[in-house]
């Protein structure tokens, strides 16, 4: 299943910040000291050139987890991605 979040962040009142959710979870991934390395850069540099990644239902809730788990990234944030993520799962 394709992940595109190849969307801006929304803040509270439903305006989109400047960053966009794709930018934010290749941060996370790129910076993240568990996984596959390799895997995991690769999914950075696609999120980063195309906005989305491919991945199977094991894969979303590994990121899921690793995005709860992330301690430098704000709630509203992960819960945008991990919103992402879940409309895939359905």
């Amino acid at each position: 299943m394709k992940l595109n979040l190849d969307k801006n962040l929304i803040n509270l009142n439903g305006s989109p910040f400047n960053e966009k959710l794709s930018d934010i979870l290749a941060n996370i991934l790129a910076m993240s000291t568990v996984g596959k390395p390799a895997k995991m850069m690769t999914w950075a540099v696609n999120l980063t050139n195309d906005g989305e990644i491919e991945i199977d239902d094991n894969e979303a809730d590994f990121i899921s987890e690793l995005i709860e788990n992330s301690p430098n990234i704000a709630n509203i944030a992960k819960a945008q991605i991990i919103n992402e993520i879940e409309k895939l799962k359905k």
